[in-house]
């Protein structure tokens, strides 16, 4: 027993902020730091892909251009902090070469995936590979001009959260004419800090043969009907679940 009462100190809305919220997709590019000629550089992974060999150059980075420090990220991402303003390019570079982007993605940046059923018992779907296949797909189709997340869960357990995605990919078994395949349930609309929200189930146990083209048509919708420079958790947000069907099967 504590042995006495803590005191309850009411809330204030008004300091509560979320300064990463202005940013796009954590932390990835070059930003400056507090302290003065510093910086910090985010890089993307896809899906938190890295080999052995590749972590140890990146530790090498960060001991000659940094502090010697490296700091992960929610989105499988990393940052390595207070490079001076004169290695920033040489970071870069160096980062490329090891097969790193550190320019910003409104599609890749935000594309998160669980270890799925390669490593995982309960997983229902290959996530990892999948999600990259879909990145694949939409690159080539789809051109978006500001940050939409998507994440990939293999199961309900949520590793991935699929609920707070833009879109949240939940994996389970589809029906394939009688033969059972890798599928997923579609979340739209989730978010987190100021944005924060439970994403809305809109389709059910879609076969991960049919889901690029769907996730395709559900950009494409949102690029169609949205606002101008309308979030796509905005924009799913203000439509009932029977109207971001009719939209994203363009029945509209």
């Amino acid at each position: 027993m504590l042995g006495y009462k803590l005191e309850r100190v009411p809330l204030d809305p008004t300091l509560i902020t979320y300064p990463s919220q202005t940013l796009p997709h954590s932390h990835v590019g070059v930003f400056p730091q507090k302290q003065k000629g510093m910086n910090y550089v985010g890089v993307a992974i896809p899906v938190g892909h890295i080999s052995p060999k590749q972590m140890i150059r990146i530790a090498e980075i960060a001991d000659l251009y940094g502090s010697g420090e490296i700091r992960l990220t929610v989105w499988q991402n990393f940052i390595i902090p207070n490079v001076p303003d004169h290695f920033v390019e040489t970071v870069k570079k160096a980062l490329r070469k090891v097969g790193f982007a550190t320019q910003q993605s409104n599609l890749r940046s935000g594309l998160i995936a669980c270890t799925g059923n390669s490593y995982c018992k309960f997983a229902q779907a290959d996530t990892k590979g999948h999600a990259l296949a879909l990145a694949d797909y939409l690159d080539k189709r789809v051109q978006l001009d500001q940050p939409v997340n998507i994440h990939f869960t293999g199961c309900p357990n949520s590793c991935a959260q699929h609920y707070m995605g833009d879109i949240g990919l939940l994996g389970t078994k589809a029906k394939v004419a009688g033969e059972s395949v890798d599928g997923y349930h579609v979340f739209l609309g989730g978010g987190f800090g100021a944005n924060q929200a439970v994403g809305r189930q809109v389709f059910n146990a879609i076969p991960f043969d049919s889901l690029p083209a769907l996730i395709e048509s559900v950009l494409k919708g949102y690029l169609r009907h949205r606002h101008e420079a309308e979030s796509f958790q905005a924009f799913t947000t203000r439509h009932d679940l029977n109207t971001l069907q009719a939209i994203f099967t363009n029945n509209e």
